[in-house]
């Protein structure tokens, strides 16, 4: 197969102003799904909506998001860059100044599912920006601004939520990305360059593509939704697993028998690239530290709210500040294996302290691990992105179409991929330990014996407030089993806290088994 040749990169006269829309375009993708899950339930009262029907409101922006990762890039090469981003960028607007209006579960899915198509293109699209269009010296800088926009966002949808909900009006939840986008459809228009006509590609077959894209999200809406529905005891996860696997084969057998032209999977083949997407899925593990373990320990034994959880992890913001700029300048003199050896050490130390904590913590006893924690998910988010940019360059994929679309489809199944199957995995992990401390606290003999007695003892003790002695004792026993439950939640949380530690050991493995990256100064341009 003849390697069609890239178009040759044109760098923009306004970089700073690409590089905004890179930043602007993270905090649209990231914090409407933020939003969806951190107001779950105040949109179920809003919209009215069952427990069901509302369990699909995430789903839906996502798994759409899941499907247009892999076409997006084939669009971008057969309309433009630029013309997709801006084309998608109205649609999002469009579809959050709506959302807000509509009465109903059948439209309001169906309008987040244009969202998720329109934002699915955000993050790869910005990212070939970064990895094409940017001079060598603005490579990093580029990097830092958009994982400080994915980490900052992640960060603050809990003060972000419960602001617009405490002050203004569930609204805001969309009214907000809407705002969001206008600036980003600038900044695009702007920043990023008009690609020549007859520098696209020509009209060519999506079958295969779209074959891989099904498969994905079939596979992607049974793990968001696998846990709610107890797995293969289910008939539509069945359905969902046996579609993905039958559209996987078909994907393959028709790359066999009439592969795209496009796309050029034999610069996947290195040993770092590989090693990247599992540090990219690894990286996207230890963000479950502050959106599911912390979160679920705080609100279900301290009944936390938003405001409170936000106000803990605003903390972050400021090791954001200093970290991300620091790291883009130090990639430029150092090794990234370095860093990324020191991130995932920091983070595996950060994770092993939590996995000690006792039930009577509060939110400021997580305050010194998540301060350090914070430079380790800087240093691993620099280390890894940038992994991704330099190897790109350095196997040539960005001097071939081919090559270039092909690594931008594949880091974006790994993200989105990647991240459903660690929420998965890890929700189903903390249930089951949750259950196991539960079995094992309430069948130890020394709990036995002593629950006669802690009984009387609590029963005496509210007396003066109970109805009757029966009541005392209904009291004292229901008290007695909400200590053994918030004990077995505080060791399940613990069991999860080592688990990332672990996974943070297996990236340290990861990391030495990659080859040298060189510096910036050493890569190739794009067009060389």
């Amino acid at each position: 197969m003849t390697p069609i040749k890239a178009e040759k990169p044109i760098r923009p006269q306004h970089a700073l102003v690409g590089i905004v829309a890179v930043s602007l375009a993270a905090i649209l993708s990231s914090l409407t799904s933020g939003m969806l899950s951190v107001g779950l339930e105040d949109l179920r009262g809003a919209w009215h909506l069952g427990i069901d029907d509302a369990a699909y409101v995430p789903t839906a922006f996502n798994a759409a998001q899941m499907f247009m990762g892999p076409i997006s890039i084939m669009l971008a090469a057969r309309f433009g860059h630029r013309r997709v981003l801006v084309f998608a960028g109205g649609v999002f607007a469009l579809t959050m100044l709506l959302l807000p209006l509509l009465p109903h579960i059948v439209p309001i899915l169906t309008l987040l599912v244009v969202a998720g198509l329109a934002a699915g293109t955000f993050y790869p699209l910005c990212l070939s920006f970064i990895t094409r269009n940017l001079p060598l010296s603005l490579v990093t800088y580029g990097i830092a601004a958009y994982n400080f926009d994915l980490l900052g966002t992640n960060h603050i949808v809990q003060s972000l939520e419960s602001f617009y909900i405490d002050n203004l009006s569930w609204q805001w939840l969309f009214w907000n990305q809407a705002l969001v986008a206008f600036p980003f459809l600038v900044c695009v228009y702007f920043g990023i360059t008009h690609t020549p006509q007859h520098e696209l590609l020509p009209k060519f077959s999506y079958r295969g593509i779209m074959y891989m894209a099904c498969s994905l999200t079939l596979f992607y809406i049974a793990l968001d939704q696998g846990e709610r529905l107890d797995w293969f005891n289910n008939g539509l996860i069945n359905g969902l697993f046996i579609g993905g696997a039958f559209l996987l084969i078909a994907a393959f057998v028709r790359r066999s028998y009439k592969p795209n032209p496009h796309l050029d999977f034999s610069y996947l083949r290195g040993r770092n690239l590989l090693l990247l997407a599992v540090l990219l899925v690894t990286f996207r593990t230890m963000l479950l530290r502050i959106s599911l373990i912390i979160p679920t320990f705080l609100q279900t034994v301290h009944q936390y709210r938003s405001t409170e959880l936000g106000n803990l992890f605003m903390l972050s913001m400021g090791p954001f500040l200093i970290a991300m700029p620091l790291c883009a300048y130090l990639l430029k003199k150092y090794d990234l294996r370095l860093m990324l050896m020191i991130g995932f050490a920091i983070l595996a130390l950060c994770n092993f302290y939590d996995a000690h904590s006792l039930v009577t913590w509060i939110g400021i006893d997580f305050v010194p691990a998540q301060m350090c924690g914070a430079i380790g998910i800087c240093m691993v988010a620099m280390g890894t992105m940038s992994g991704i940019v330099f190897e790109g360059r350095m196997t040539g994929a960005y001097r071939n179409r081919a090559g270039a679309y092909c690594q931008g489809a594949f880091f974006q199944a790994v993200r989105l991929f990647g991240s459903a199957s660690a929420v998965s995995a890890l929700r189903r992990y903390l249930l089951v330990r949750e259950h196991f401390w539960q079995t094992q606290l309430a069948s130890g003999s020394a709990w036995f014996d002593d629950l006669e007695q802690r009984v009387q003892h609590l029963g005496t003790a509210v007396m003066p407030q109970a109805a009757s002695v029966g009541n005392a004792a209904s009291i004292a026993m229901g008290l007695t089993v909400k200590n053994l439950k918030q004990q077995a939640l505080t060791l399940a949380c613990n069991d999860c806290f080592m688990t990332l530690a672990w996974v943070c050991v297996v990236s340290l493995l990861a990391v030495a088994m990659m080859t040298k990256v060189p510096l910036p100064e050493k890569l190739p341009a794009a067009d060389a």
